[in-house]
């Protein structure tokens, strides 16, 4: 397992900031974009693939314009508008699923689901094999080590991690993932309190630390890294 791509990936990510998975899967996802935008977009199946998911998500649409994919972008969307075009030209424009959707909506539409978004489907294939890496890592001496002193898991990624599905020799993985995420949310929970305690009038003439940024690093692992 140490001679593995993923192991070593996954160490390289427990000395660097936030959640883990959170890093390697952003990481994947934005190797795939940077592909599609300097060679894949040009693929017929591939256009195909996007014209059938009707573009990619607002996340990595968005990605994509801060990363200057203009021309890709224009071809790609191009053939998504032109498309619309022809079923408004034949009133059939409300006939087709599309992503962007009230928060709450759960039975407004009867409507056929979209394939998924391409990039999200590179995301979710990444961290389905990280996670597998991950579990087996677990019982590694050497790794273990390194995962205790990192932010771990963000939560959603901690409990995903929990319950996806293989759980291939649970035994193995789950309680040391379980005690170290717990040594963690322990770690970070003393940081937060000394920055709240340091707010107060009272102690604003101390020493300010690491832990002041602990507000940030708490926010992401309840609510997963900031998507870039």
């Amino acid at each position: 397992m140490q001679n593995s791509w993923d192991y070593q990936r996954l160490s390289e990510a427990c000395g660097k900031a936030g959640c883990v998975l959170c890093r390697l899967s952003g990481e994947t996802t934005k190797r795939y974009l940077e592909t599609w935008k300097d060679e894949m977009f040009t693929d017929v199946s591939v256009r195909e693939t996007l014209r059938a998911s009707r573009g990619f998500c607002n996340i990595h649409t968005w990605q994509l314009v801060q990363m200057g994919a203009s021309l890709p972008l224009a071809q790609a969307y191009r053939d998504i508008i032109t498309d619309e075009i022809e079923q408004l030209e034949n009133n059939e424009g409300t006939r087709k699923q599309h992503r962007f959707h009230l928060k709450s909506e759960t039975t407004l539409s009867t409507l056929p689901t979209l394939p998924p978004c391409p990039a999200c489907q590179q995301s979710d294939h990444a961290l389905a094999r990280y996670i597998s890496s991950l579990r087996q890592s677990l019982s590694d001496t050497s790794f273990y080590p390194l995962f205790l002193a990192s932010n771990g898991l963000c939560l959603p990624h901690f409990h995903l991690t929990c319950t996806l599905k293989p759980l291939s020799s649970p035994a193995s993985w789950l309680p040391p993932l379980r005690e170290a995420q717990l040594t963690i949310l322990q770690r970070l929970d003393q940081q937060l309190t000394e920055m709240i305690r340091k707010h107060d009038y009272r102690y604003q003439h101390e020493t300010r630390g690491s832990e002041m940024t602990s507000w940030q690093t708490a926010s992401a692992l309840v609510a997963g890294e900031k998507t870039h």
